[in-house]
């Protein structure tokens, strides 16, 4: 193939033009690295490189982007880049990142947790799945949530039943409808009851206070 045509498209992005027909684009630092110029001979092979230099490039500053826009863990980044740039370019993207230090899994697993614990008011099961379908590795989601306090989960539990739920588990059948919308959010059903069974404490413990006075 030769290049018979060479020069500046838009901004720092050049046009290559082979054989007077096919029209390729890459940076302008590419450009300049490879040599290139007008009239040159380049195999598919040495183009191949040239686009993959390119991708590459694109892979590397749109992953900045993404971590710019939010935490993320490396297998979640590596999804994104890769329904755009492929595999192999999105791994090296996502592995440049981390050498650089800006995403690191070890870090970002426990911040997630406790979001979506204390933000979502979500059971360890709901919070599980989320956390290895972002691409945190198994062993680490395992021990992140090992380390998460079971009374904390509890508290966590028994503010959302109290917001969402405090009219609703007087009655057996509404009382059994919340029991499934928590197991939804990830509870096991002995954390629901034990959860409920305070609250309905707290509840007759605060109505007998008020009786009380009324005497």
């Amino acid at each position: 193939m030769i290049i018979t045509s060479l020069g500046g498209y838009k901004g720092d992005t050049w046009e290559i033009e082979l054989d007077g027909k096919r029209k390729v684009y890459v940076n302008a630092s590419i450009v300049e690295g490879s040599g290139l110029y007008k009239g040159q001979v380049i195999s598919p092979e040495t183009l191949s490189e040239i686009m993959g230099e390119d991708a590459l490039r694109k892979a590397k500053k749109r992953a900045l982007y993404l971590i710019g826009e939010r935490d993320m863990c490396r297998g979640e980044l590596l999804k994104k880049l890769a329904k755009t740039y492929g595999a192999e370019i999105a791994e090296q993207a996502a592995e440049h990142v981390v050498s650089l230090g800006y995403v690191n899994d070890g870090e970002y697993a426990p911040k997630l947790a406790e979001y979506l614990i204390t933000r979502k008011k979500w059971g360890k099961r709901r919070v599980r799945y989320e956390m290895l379908s972002r691409g945190l590795d198994r062993e680490l989601v395992e021990n992140t949530l090992a380390d998460i306090d079971e009374d904390e989960l509890d508290e966590e539990l028994i503010t959302l039943i109290e917001k969402r739920y405090i009219n609703k588990i007087a009655d057996y059948d509404d009382r059994r409808r919340t029991i499934a919308a928590l197991a939804r959010r990830g509870y096991d059903f002995g954390s629901i009851k034990r959860c409920i069974q305070a609250v309905l404490e707290d509840v007759e413990d605060d109505f007998d206070d008020y009786s009380e006075d009324e005497d």
